[in-house]
């Protein structure tokens, strides 16, 4: 969905040993205290705790994936430090493998935030001939705060993203966003119809306008602080698997100020090793309780694949994401939208349908044609534009295909209207008799495809509009 942590992103992280990042030495009675803690629990017991830490804490270590491959990892070709911007004017592709479900609609401006040492500054110019936002993301994946077209309006302004530690002043005329975690991830959308040179031309302009960057490069009179170095640990993708997944997460927490109901939650799992800022040894610490560990987090991981696919109601084979605040204390769907496209913005802002199924209830799979035909009139009620994206059930990333055509939707030049003013659109790996106009390819096996609404309209909100049905021809 956005290039730069981006939700979101899939990760994990090498043993975490010594001191942790503020420079303090590790407990050295922590393996004594953990050993202690396991007796009071039954191998059952501890294998449904771990099973229900992993499922909460996914999106916290899900995060780490993006902010490692784009702000972490110097050798890799995403690589930009914290705190410098990245403005892409080329649309996501199936080359792009570090975001899962990420969008084919807009250009992303993208950025890692350190907040300990100094405010961060977004300056944005008067935009009044299209639609843009920039969506700050928690440590947690939470969604914060917003600028932009359809939650600060069209005015030229200057925005000051502080730590949940800053109490300074801010300079005149900056307005302040408080932000719960030290770490941020910023994702701004800058729409764009591809099909229009001419437009193409106006959003690149337009994304030169955007200025971000720490308050002490546009205001000299405000120093930072000194801030510790941070001694990143290394991710492989197949620590999400095993272990290791607590040692990233026990070095995350420091970062984040969670809610006290939130805290409390994580305060439960420290009967299995889990605690802010200290090293992860209860898996080595208590051998005849490993089978126990491991099972618990490949349950939680069959729990995850199987709840994020049956995520909010589900309406003609659509999943209807859930309405309201993203998130809050609502951590199953934060944990369900992490898996199928985390740093999914709230409702408000863009609304997301997802199709697994057919109006049947089938999986959808490339060897089957299908189409989705709007009525006359009830085209999905956005106040900016809409569109449908394919993606691969095994990666949830963008398919492969002849026309590259990725996504399509309501500023796709070639898509043509019924006689009767309805709206069909096709979906297979086969293209269909009716031609390439309407057509939005898929895999040769299984796929889903997501609805965006942008500026979703009152119907969409109180959950009166929903979409038709995905035929099988």
């Amino acid at each position: 969905m956005m290039k730069s942590l981006v939700s979101t992103l899939a990760v994990s992280v090498f043993f975490f040993y010594g001191c942790n990042n503020s420079g303090r030495t590790a407990d050295s009675n922590a393996g004594k205290d953990s050993t202690k803690a396991a007796g009071q629990y039954t191998p059952a017991a501890i294998e449904k705790l771990v099973q229900e830490a992993y499922f909460h804490c996914f999106p916290i270590v899900e995060n780490y994936k993006a902010i490692y491959a784009y702000a972490v990892n110097k050798s890799s070709p995403k690589y930009l430090p914290f705190n410098i911007a990245y403005k892409s004017t080329a649309l996501y592709s199936p080359a792009d493998k570090f975001v899962v479900s990420p969008n084919n609609d807009t250009y992303y401006t993208t950025a890692n935030l350190d907040l300990r040492a100094e405010p961060i500054i977004i300056k944005v110019p008067e935009v009044k001939d299209r639609y843009y936002s920039f969506q700050l993301i928690s440590m947690v994946t939470d969604n914060f705060g917003y600028i932009g077209t359809n939650s600060t309006g069209s005015k030229a302004n200057v925005y000051a993203v502080t730590s949940p530690n800053f109490s300074g002043k801010l300079p005149e005329g900056v307005i302040e966003i408080k932000s719960p975690s030290e770490l941020v991830g910023l994702i701004g959308r800058t729409a764009v119809n591809a099909d229009d040179p001419n437009d193409v031309k106006k959003a690149k302009q337009l994304l030169e306008k955007y200025q971000v960057g720490v308050m002490s490069k546009f205001f000299p009179g405000f120093p930072p602080k000194p801030a510790e170095p941070i001694n990143f640990p290394s991710f492989d993708e197949a620590d999400k698997t095993n272990e290791r997944f607590f040692s990233l997460l026990n070095f995350l927490l420091p970062y984040t100020k969670l809610s006290a109901g939130e805290q409390g939650i994580i305060n439960n799992y420290k009967a299995i090793g889990i605690e802010a800022g200290k090293p992860y040894t209860f898996y080595n610490d208590n051998p005849d309780l490993q089978p126990a560990i491991s099972n618990g987090i490949k349950r939680a991981i069959a729990q995850i694949d199987s709840s994020s696919k049956h995520l909010g109601k589900i309406v003609n084979g659509w999943s209807m994401f859930p309405l309201g605040d993203y998130f809050g204390n609502n951590y199953t769907d934060r944990t369900n939208i992490a898996k199928i496209g985390i740093y999914a913005n709230s409702p408000k802002e863009a609304y997301y349908p997802l199709a697994f199924t057919d109006s049947q209830g089938e999986i959808l799979d490339g060897k089957h044609n299908y189409s989705i035909t709007f009525p006359a009139g009830n085209l999905p009620p956005a106040k900016f534009f809409w569109s449908l994206t394919m993606y691969e059930n095994s990666t949830q990333l963008l398919v492969e295909n002849p026309i590259k055509r990725y996504s399509i939707g309501d500023r796709t030049k070639s898509m043509k209207p019924n006689a009767d003013g309805s709206l069909t659109i096709y979906l297979g790996h086969a293209e269909p008799k009716q031609g390439r106009g309407n057509w939005l390819p898929a895999p040769a096996a299984g796929f889903n495809v997501m609805m965006r609404i942008y500026g979703p309209k009152e119907n969409v909100l109180d959950g009166s509009w929903t979409p038709p049905g995905i035929i099988r021809l």
